[in-house]
């Protein structure tokens, strides 16, 4: 991202959207929070709290919304009074586009709602001096430690990788979107699909698949792994194997929807997986 010049109209909406991202992380971190004592006079911790958080952020918040509106040219009546600082001095950072890309992280991380969440830099892609982005890739990305779409996966999957031998990654797909003991294979080097395959990876790719295939089928209890791949999300190859087990629909209509599970669950499966995989070694 290359924000040379923030204008009035730029810092306000960075007033606004800081202001917004920081209520909306204090009340999911206070909701989330486990173990909260009760208040001292009896009433809930949780309660309190946020209470006192919309005390606090809510009239930060309808000053921001002015501002913002202001530096607009909107003069709606309903607005509050205004303050006596300019819109530039209300927000300016010592990094304005520092600030701006963390709120595309923050995005990135927790809004995943379509299609923002398959929008790169959803924040600064409004400011008016932002450079046109360069193509990416989304597996490139998370792995070099930058935020990406929840969808795309983690760096460190549930359970960690069962496979990493500097080919191939494999570990479990993202549990929000995919039921548990879903395999997410990835290749090490960029590029596309099948067809770009060098001679080891050509070599590999299928006893890998033979590889995790019935392990996987042991520790889900799934009678049927599917296994697809269409590179439409990012242009990185990378194939699905998704276990389906008793009792849910198959084909077509278990792929469109084969469920989800929580990270829990995940790495249990991963935990039953690597115990799966090395008696098949032993086997050998």
């Amino acid at each position: 991202m290359d924000i040379p010049d923030f204008t009035d109209d730029d810092l306000a909406r960075l007033a606004l959207s800081s202001r917004l991202r920081s209520l909306s992380e204090s009340l999911r971190t206070a909701v989330v929070a486990e173990d909260r004592p009760a208040a001292a006079d009896g009433g809930g911790g949780l309660t309190a709290e946020l209470s006192s958080l919309l005390a606090t952020e809510v009239p930060l918040l309808e000053e921001a919304v002015a501002r913002y509106a202001r530096s607009r040219g909107e003069h709606a009546q309903d607005l509050p009074p205004a303050q006596d600082v300019d819109v530039v001095g209300a927000f300016h950072p010592a990094d304005p586009a520092a600030e701006a890309a963390a709120i595309d992280a923050w995005y990135a991380l927790h809004a995943q709602l379509e299609p923002l969440a398959r929008v790169r830099d959803p924040f600064s892609r409004l400011l008016s001096g932002r450079s046109p982005l360069p193509q990416d890739c989304l597996i490139c990305r998370k792995y070099a430690g930058e935020p990406v779409p929840p969808w795309a996966g983690f760096a460190k999957p549930p359970g960690g990788h069962v496979i990493d031998d500097g080919t191939w990654r494999v570990g479990h797909g993202p549990t929000p979107y995919w039921p548990a003991g879903t395999l997410l294979i990835e290749s090490r080097r960029h590029f596309l699909d099948h067809a770009g395959f060098d001679a080891h990876e050509a070599a590999t790719f299928g006893p890998l698949v033979q590889r995790l295939t019935d392990p996987l089928k042991e520790a889900t209890g799934a009678p049927r792994i599917h296994v697809f791949s269409c590179m439409e999300g990012t242009g990185h190859f990378h194939t699905w194997l998704v276990p389906r087990t008793e009792g849910k629909q198959s084909g077509r209509g278990f792929v469109a929807d084969p469920g989800y599970c929580t990270p829990a669950e995940a790495e249990d499966v991963i935990r039953r997986l690597r115990t799966a995989l090395d008696g098949a070694v032993e086997q050998r």
